[in-house]
């Protein structure tokens, strides 16, 4: 092994100085209702922080992190060992029931780590985290009372029960007020120090002798403890009981511990893996118990603490050896630490660390009203009733407040007509006119989120009337995730009403998430759904449907012409259309016309060009080239539209690439019998400029509006 940094051991030692303190608060609290041995009960809390950081350490699944028994996994693992002590358990027996399912909740976390489950953990919602760490919290304060009033409640103020309460409050009042004054010591240990000396001052103050159970006493030697595994009359522990909390907890202490390390990660830089560390934690809960120890997880102050005094990779196994020592070296100044002491850093640790406090500004704001009524509920029934069965309640909450919201959101971003836009198709002028006053013809829907059974009813009823009169509808799926049965089946139903009186529902940007259907056609798509009773026509974007739901308009509503051998004459393409027969027969001899394959380029971009290309017959693609020879489609073109005239006005390098998608014919007007035309007509000239500037305007418009929708 490499050479352990010094900036591991300060952080190592620094944790250590931290964890101490709080683990055997929190072992004393576990095993006080059951025992009469608060040293050993302490020497678990110590057990469990040592056994979990040393196998954290050695599995190094994150850097900086330092685990030891929390208030989560202490009022969950309570729980458990109350639940045991019900069946009849007791003493021995108990004992040997409870570090078993410390044990099995090892494995359980192991088989965790291994799966790759941890980042399924990670899901609970915040509300629910919150509740449950709020009812762990006051559940914390709640068993603290005992410890505080001395243990023996035929005890009066006068006889001294002052004293333990006393000593708890300053313990309480010292962790938090002076870190404010004494930054470089621990709040643990400052008030550790204070709660101690303040407990014995006021101990030779009252007069009457302390009782014994007022201190924790010299912890066992390692060989010496009274906790163990003893497998005796095993046949007779409720199995299913054990396993059960056993889960609950490796799911609970799993999820305090991925919290610690994501808070880890911020302040490291570094990136967590979840699988060895939830390995590592239930190696060391597996080890905690087989030694004795109790259940914990990671914990957030240690772990911050150990990270600012420069603690990294090393520094969970630093912090193991450093608790073995003080397990090793400190037994006799257990002695004299008094248990309310500990009850104080436990009511600290409860009030200042695990209680959330935004739980009431949830309440009072109605964004987050629900989330914070979802965290009440969590923490009445961990209070109440159970932890885990908080944690599934809150889950279940979480999940209809999820499914309520996705069912009210709007599944439709935006509605539009033909009438609001068009396809990058260029179409003539009579086409355009028939388009606009048939606009109500053609309607797209973009749609957003997921269309399921909740969703569904919501985007019927708002398509109810166009249904009844759009004669084609465009379902723009770009930005819907998830598509289930039930929104596939309304799909479908949409579209048979649509066949029935003639018209067709298209879809575009299908999602994956529509895998019961199969794809077929090169051009565009056709989506038969499984039960083959309806076909649903698909395209790979909404451009390319809006564009055939246009020609097929034009064709049965207009007269214009689809297919792809369709062609005109020059004396009906768009230019020649202001000019009179006369002019027109001087225009002729300044064309040439060229045949044109399907596949082949007219120009590509960066060409050097002057010529203008009159589509008679065919059809033309622009492609604007960008990153890694990908193209985007800036436009179409079909008989009797004009492409290439920038490069026509001013010969130089063409922007785009002019594809050839159905072959055909066009006539080639040069930059030179431009010239030549304005030398001999020159009035005929100047209109045929006008003309084709007039045209790039329209385009510029066009382009213009796109960006407008695009932008909204």
């Amino acid at each position: 092994m490499k050479k352990i940094p010094m900036g591991d051991v300060w952080g190592g030692l620094s944790a250590s100085a931290l964890v101490l303190p709080q683990a055997m608060a929190f072992g004393i609290t576990l095993w006080s209702p059951y025992t009469n041995d608060p040293a050993a009960a302490a020497m678990s809390g110590l057990v469990a922080a040592a056994c979990l950081c040393i196998a954290s350490g050695l599995f190094r699944g994150t850097s900086g992190l330092v685990a030891a028994p929390t208030g989560p996994t202490l009022v969950l693992l309570s729980g458990a060992i109350a639940a045991l002590a019900a069946t009849g358990l007791m003493g021995d027996a108990l004992v040997t029931a409870t570090l078993i399912t410390v044990a099995l909740a090892g494995l359980f976390q192991i088989i965790i780590g291994g799966l790759r489950l941890g980042h399924l953990i990670k899901f609970i919602p915040y509300p629910v985290v919150s509740g449950f760490m709020t009812g762990s919290a006051i559940l914390m304060i709640m068993s603290q009372s005992s410890s505080i009033l001395g243990g023996d409640s035929d005890l009066t103020m006068a006889q001294g029960a002052w004293v333990p309460m006393a000593a708890a409050g300053i313990t309480l009042a010292s962790m938090a007020w002076l870190p404010r004054w004494i930054k470089k010591v621990p709040g643990t240990i400052l008030g550790l120090v204070a709660g101690t000396l303040a407990f014995h001052a006021f101990s030779l103050i009252q007069g009457h002798i302390t009782p014994s159970f007022w201190v924790v006493g010299s912890l066992p030697s390692i060989t010496d403890l009274h906790f163990g595994i003893r497998l005796e009359n095993s046949a007779d522990f409720p199995w299913l009981l054990m396993a059960g909390s056993a889960l609950a907890l490796a799911v609970l202490a799993s999820l305090d511990t991925l919290l610690t390390a994501v808070i880890a990660d911020v302040s490291t830089g570094e990136r967590h893996d979840a699988q060895r560390e939830l390995m590592g934690q239930g190696a060391g809960h597996m080890l905690s118990a087989l030694a004795g120890g109790m259940a914990g997880a990671g914990t957030t102050g240690a772990t911050l603490v150990a990270i600012q005094s420069g603690g990294r990779l090393w520094t969970g196994l630093v912090t193991g050896i450093g608790m073995l020592l003080l397990i090793l070296f400190m037994g006799p100044i257990a002695a004299i630490l008094p248990i309310s002491v500990f009850a104080g850093i436990i009511l600290h640790v409860a009030i200042f660390g695990m209680l959330d406090k935004d739980i009431p500004r949830w309440l009072a704001s109605p964004q987050a009203r629900i989330d914070g009524l979802i965290a009440v509920v969590v923490t009445g029934v961990t209070v109440s009733y159970d932890l885990m069965v908080a944690v599934g309640l809150g889950i279940l909450l979480a999940a209809i407040e999820f499914i309520r919201t996705q069912v009210q959101s709007a599944v439709i971003q935006r509605r539009w007509t033909v009438g609001e836009r068009t396809s990058l198709r260029r179409r003539i002028k009579k086409e355009c006119k028939c388009l606009t006053s048939h606009a109500e013809s053609i309607v797209g829907y973009n749609l957003k989120g997921t269309l399921f059974f909740g969703t569904t009813d919501h985007l019927f009823d708002t398509m109810a009337n166009d249904l009844k009169r759009a004669k084609y509808i465009i379902l723009d799926m770009r930005g819907v995730n998830q598509v289930d049965l039930t929104a596939l089946r309304l799909i479908e139903h949409m579209n048979g009403m649509m066949h029935d009186r003639g018209g067709e529902l298209i879809l575009a940007h299908v999602p994956k998430s529509m895998g019961l259907v199969k794809r077929e056609g090169h051009r565009h798509e056709r989506l038969v759904p499984y039960h083959k009773k309806t076909r649903l026509r698909a395209f790979a974007d909404s451009d390319r449907a809006l564009e055939y739901a246009e020609s097929e308009l034009l064709k049965g509503l207009c007269g214009t012409s689809t297919e792809e051998n369709h062609a005109v004459s020059l004396d009906e393409t768009e230019l020649m259309s202001v000019f009179n027969a006369k002019e027109r027969e001087i225009l002729h001899p300044f064309f040439k016309t060229k045949k044109i394959k399907k596949g082949d380029f007219l120009f590509h971009s960066g060409d050097f060009g002057e010529e203008l290309f009159v589509i008679l017959r065919g059809e033309i693609e622009i492609l604007l080239p960008y990153a890694k020879k990908r193209k985007l489609r800036l436009a179409s073109f079909g008989p009797g539209m004009t492409v290439g005239e920038i490069a026509f006005l001013e010969p130089g390098e063409r922007s785009a690439d002019a594809h050839v998608i159905v072959g055909g014919e066009v006539a080639v007007f040069q930059h030179k019998q431009l010239k030549k035309l304005c030398a001999q007509h020159a009035d005929l000239g100047m209109r045929v400029l006008m003309r084709l500037g007039h045209d790039m305007s329209e385009n510029l418009r066009m382009a213009d509006a796109e960006l407008r929708r695009l932008a909204s």
